[in-house]
């Protein structure tokens, strides 16, 4: 199964953010995922598989000197997290927060093998309305 679907959650004066009930299913009995940044300052965030995978696929871009700097620089601000038992919560780091321009609220948007976190302005980019038009867009069938 693939993340899809979005939700919305506040985060507690803690830092800490609710998992979304809506991508439970998905969570590893060991609950580990692992968070890096994204494009257009977001926050990524996958299953140890996925996190795997990726790095893989960082490991084996062209070596040039601009391709280590960006796999360092992603690496480097990655975090592991577990979420806790009672209520799938999970700190979100400060630096990504302060990254992603994250403050009170935060939506998780589902994208195939990740989770996309996202501030909530930026995710309005995203959300459907009346004048959105699909016609012509055979790719999507």
């Amino acid at each position: 199964m693939k993340f899809q679907g979005n939700s919305q959650v506040v985060i507690d004066g803690n830092g800490r953010v609710s998992f979304p009930s809506c991508f439970r299913s998905l969570v590893p009995s060991e609950k580990k995922f692992y968070l890096s940044i994204g494009p257009m300052n977001t926050i990524h965030l996958r299953r140890e598989v996925d996190y795997d995978s990726w790095v893989e696929t960082l490991h084996n871009l062209e070596k040039t000197p601009e391709n280590y700097a960006k796999r360092r620089k992603l690496l480097h601000n990655s975090h592991e997290i577990v979420l806790d038992d009672k209520q799938n919560r999970f700190l979100l780091p400060p630096s990504l927060k302060e990254f992603a321009g994250i403050d009170k609220e935060v939506v998780f948007s589902g994208d195939g093998d990740k989770v996309v976190i996202m501030n909530p302005e930026r995710a309005k980019d995203y959300t459907l309305s009346p004048s959105d038009n699909f016609s012509g867009d055979e790719w999507i069938l």
